[in-house]
């Protein structure tokens, strides 16, 4: 038999069966208030601040159709870039040679040129300084207008020039003032139906060029720069001879200046390609 100062263990109580039907009563009802305060709350800023009403807006169906219509006409018109180049070549119309022909079907070299700066960022200078028959003292030239016999096409010096169309180098200059004291650094085409294309004032000519060479479309021919008119901003100065008709001989010299406007603005924009290896610059 215990006695009194044997411990005695008593048993927790079994758990309520309600227990945890209370703590759900008890989560809903702190809902409700939670639900409760924030209905309050905004009720009283409704109150205090109403919200503004919104306008109307109608559409009708005119104007959803006049719409769909602009979108459409938008998708026919050509990108950006080709819009701009034909609104160019619209400016130059091809000249007409002496037997009534488009000059470039008499010189078919004159077609299909790539523009002689490389990566260009113009066709045609927008500045009618720069352009062919431009006002320029000590030259006169009836074939050139106000003097001007050729395009300033202006890019960061030491920018690729190459050649417009392939022919063969008459003419490497290297000398700094070009021997006539302006023309700079340059090199001279004769194409294949007796055209020749000048470029001037080269900051410097392709190392392996020489005289005889044959060149094509797209080869490197020297750097852009400013020789020759060393205070001038770096431009290419690009001209165009043609003879009073087609001819293959290579020592005529019966030949003048033509506006090249007209092909450099349906000319293509390309990248310069190298024939010859790069020496290192020292």
């Amino acid at each position: 038999m215990p006695t009194l100062a044997d411990p005695v263990f008593i048993a927790p109580p079994p758990p309520s069966r309600y227990k945890h039907w209370l703590i759900g009563a008890a989560t809903a009802a702190c809902a409700a208030l939670v639900v409760i305060a924030i209905s309050q709350w905004t009720w009283a800023v409704t109150r205090a601040a109403p919200a503004k009403a919104l306008p109307n807006i109608e559409v009708s169906n005119e104007e959803s159709l006049t719409t769909s219509g602009a979108v459409a006409a938008r998708e026919d018109v050509p990108p950006k870039r080709e819009r701009i180049v034909t609104a160019v070549s619209d400016q130059y119309e091809v000249p007409q040679h002496a037997s009534g022909q488009p000059l470039d079907e008499v010189f078919y070299t004159l077609r299909g040129w790539l523009h002689p700066i490389a990566g260009a960022d113009e066709l045609m200078p927008t500045n009618s300084h720069r352009h062919f028959g431009a006002e320029r003292n000590g030259i006169e030239r009836a074939d050139c207008g106000a003097g001007h016999c050729g395009i300033d096409l202006h890019g960061p010096r030491g920018r690729a020039i190459i050649a417009v169309a392939s022919g063969t180098l008459v003419k490497v200059e290297r000398r700094f003032d070009g021997g006539d004291g302006m023309s700079g650094r340059y090199v001279r085409i004769r194409h294949e139906d007796g055209a020749f294309t000048p470029y001037m004032h080269l900051d410097s000519v392709e190392d392996q060029l020489a005289v005889g060479d044959s060149v094509h479309a797209g080869q490197s021919l020297g750097k852009l720069g400013a020789t020759g008119v060393p205070s001038h901003t770096p431009h290419l100065h690009f001209a165009l001879e043609l003879p009073a008709k087609p001819t293959t001989d290579d020592q005529h010299a019966s030949v003048h200046f033509v506006n090249p406007a007209p092909f450099l603005v349906r000319s293509k924009v390309g990248k310069a390609e190298r024939l010859h290896a790069v020496k290192p610059a020292f």
